[in-house]
């Protein structure tokens, strides 16, 4: 059966235009200029009149959402998990690993195993995305102290070979060994992403010519311009700015980067060069007033949600990001960004920082990975893999 949504605004390439989308067997066979197409008797038609069309989010830095944390290993909850970011418009997503012992790390990784990456009626698995353990305790955030280390060789080419489905791993470039792993996860297929760094300017600039080719969180966790014996020195956050190899995720939260420093990275790295990343916690999609755990359920953090914002309960700071992704599009929107953009931040360049060659564009022989969204940027349709995961009723 073909799906062929028109009458809707088509947001691809950086360009608005209406378009008539045609999917068939999971993948996209027609993307025709206007609004006028023949269909035939068992056609499924999506009248897409006042929506926009794109092809769909991808998440590539997430630890959890709607109560579930990723290091939970409770492989049979995933499945709802998914279906709560389909319904923010996210047809792709990388769960994200936190620092920990590698006995754990393996554990949850089997957890993945069992899962088979199977469609569960919501977004789609498109690989593992680990971050840490070997991070700077400088910059280190979240990540529990007691985990974090120098690279070790032994341990992740024996993660590597083990889970092929592992497709990028975070680490701080200034460390001991972490030049050496870079270039083996390059040469293996793995992003090498800078993350939890107190790199300077130039270690970075270095990094990226042995294998780094992403960093995590633009601004959050890296170091930024300070004196070394009276002279200043470029951080983390100045030679990720600085440097045309590394593209950047930046949180889209609106509170983990203000409007000024989005608008900055913005600038600097230009459209093509960032992406839109939630780093939720199991926070994200919960009710206001909700209470969670903040990392593991049992020895991790108390939080509780706030004006939208997740707080430790005296109030003292925040407590990691519950950022949906439909929210952090419009985020962007209302800080000037343009709506083509915002999109392309979402969608297009999360596909080409992963290399994926079939997702992130609505484009023939793409995969039908398709949301539809209003003028508000609520989602009214999640497409996955020409299948409707989520309808706004």
């Amino acid at each position: 059966m073909r799906t062929v949504i028109f009458g809707g605004k088509a947001v691809d390439g950086g360009k608005i235009k209406e378009s008539t989308i045609i999917a068939e067997d999971g993948i996209i066979t027609g993307v025709l200029p206007g609004g006028a197409v023949e269909t035939a008797g068992d056609d499924r038609l999506i009248d897409a009149s006042g929506c926009y069309v794109c092809s769909g989010f991808i998440d590539l830095h997430t630890h959890g959402i709607g109560g579930y944390d990723f290091m939970d290993n409770e492989p049979h909850k995933i499945g709802k998990a998914l279906q709560s970011y389909a319904k923010h418009g996210v047809t792709g997503v990388y769960p994200t690993t936190l620092a920990s012992g590698m006995d754990d790390l393996a554990a949850v990784l089997d957890g993945f195993a069992e899962t088979e990456f199977k469609n569960t009626g919501g977004a789609e698995i498109l690989g593992i995305h680990l971050e840490g353990p070997y991070f700077s305790p400088a910059q280190c955030g979240a990540q529990p102290k007691e985990y974090l280390k120098n690279p070790c060789r032994e341990e992740y080419k024996m993660i590597a070979e083990k889970y092929p489905f592992v497709k990028r791993w975070d680490l701080a470039p200034e460390l001991d060994g972490a030049l050496e792993m870079a270039g083996y996860l390059s040469e293996n297929g793995i992003i090498a992403s800078a993350a939890h760094t107190d790199a300077t300017a130039g270690q970075i600039l270095e990094a990226a010519e042995n294998g780094f080719t992403a960093a995590a969180h633009l601004f959050s966790g890296m170091s930024g311009v300070h004196r070394v014996n009276g002279y200043r020195v470029g951080g983390a956050v100045e030679g990720c700015m600085l440097c045309d190899r590394i593209k950047t995720e930046v949180i889209g939260d609106g509170i983990h980067v203000p409007k000024e420093l989005m608008l900055l990275a913005y600038k600097v790295k230009g459209n093509d060069k960032m992406c839109l990343v939630s780093d939720s916690s199991r926070g994200a999609d919960l009710q206001e007033s909700a209470e969670f755990m903040l990392g593991s359920k049992t020895t991790g953090v108390k939080a509780v949600i706030d004006g939208g914002v997740a707080w430790l309960p005296d109030r003292s700071a925040f407590a990691g990001s519950i950022a949906v992704y439909d929210r952090m599009v419009r985020n962007v929107i209302d800080m000037g960004i343009p709506i083509e953009n915002a999109v392309r931040m979402s969608s297009q360049n999360p596909a080409e920082i992963m290399h994926l060659k079939n997702k992130g564009r609505l484009k023939k022989g793409y995969d039908a990975d398709i949301v539809l969204f209003d003028s508000d940027v609520n989602v009214r349709y999640t497409i996955v893999g020409g299948e409707i995961v989520y309808k706004r009723i």
